[in-house]
C-alpha cells in the first residue's frame, strides 16, 4: 500500500527519512503488509533517478547476527531476486559489474535493461537497529557511481546519528 509522507515527517519507525537525500526528493512510503517485509520509502526524480530504501527484518532476530555477513547474504538474495525478475520478463537483462563488502554496506553494482533502456543500478545493504536496511539506487545519469555512492554515504551518516 503506497501512501504520501507529510512534509514535516523526518523519521519513520525510528529511521531517518529527510525531505531530500543527495538531491533526490522524498516521494512516498510503501507498506508491504506481510510479517517481516516492513516498508520502503522512495526518493526520485521521475524517469531519471530513483532510490528505494527498504526497512525489514524477515521476522529474524538480527541482534545476534554478524551484521556484515547478514548484509552480504541479503545482497546475494537481492541479486537472485533481480535474476528472477529477468526470468519473469520484468527486465530484459541484468549484469553484475562489481560486488564488495565495505563498512557499512554489502554492495553490488549492476546494469539493468528494462524496456530497451539500460541503467546503472546499485544495491546497498546493512543492518541497523535490528533491521536490514537496503537501498536500491537506479539511474541513467553518466556519473552513476558518484551519485549512488553519495546517496548511500549520506544515508549511512543519517543512520549513525
Amino acid at each position: 500500500m503506497r501512501s504520501p509522507i507529510p512534509a514535516q515527517v523526518t523519521q519513520i519507525d525510528g529511521y531517518p527519512f529527510p525531505a531530500k537525500i543527495a538531491g533526490l526528493p522524498r516521494r512516498q512510503r510503501t507498506d508491504y503488509n506481510e510479517a517481516g517485509l516492513g516498508f520502503s520509502v522512495r526518493y526520485e526524480v521521475p524517469g531519471e533517478t530513483w532510490a528505494d530504501i527498504f526497512i525489514y527484518d524477515l521476522s529474524e532476530d538480527l541482534t545476534s547476527a554478524e551484521a556484515q555477513q547478514a548484509a552480504a547474504d541479503q545482497r546475494e538474495i537481492a541479486l537472485s531476486d533481480i535474476q528472477t525478475a529477468v526470468s519473469a520478463g520484468s527486465y530484459q537483462e541484468a549484469k553484475v559489474i562489481a560486488k564488495s563488502e565495505a563498512v557499512p554496506y554489502a554492495m553490488a553494482h549492476l546494469t539493468i535493461t528494462q524496456k530497451g533502456k539500460t541503467r546503472n543500478s546499485y544495491v546497498f545493504i546493512t543492518v541497523s537497529r535490528k533491521n536490514f536496511v537496503k537501498i536500491r539506487y537506479t539511474t541513467s545519469a553518466p556519473n552513476a557511481d558518484q551519485m549512488a555512492d553519495k546517496f548511500a554515504a549520506e544515508y549511512a551518516r543519517l543512520l549513525s546519528q
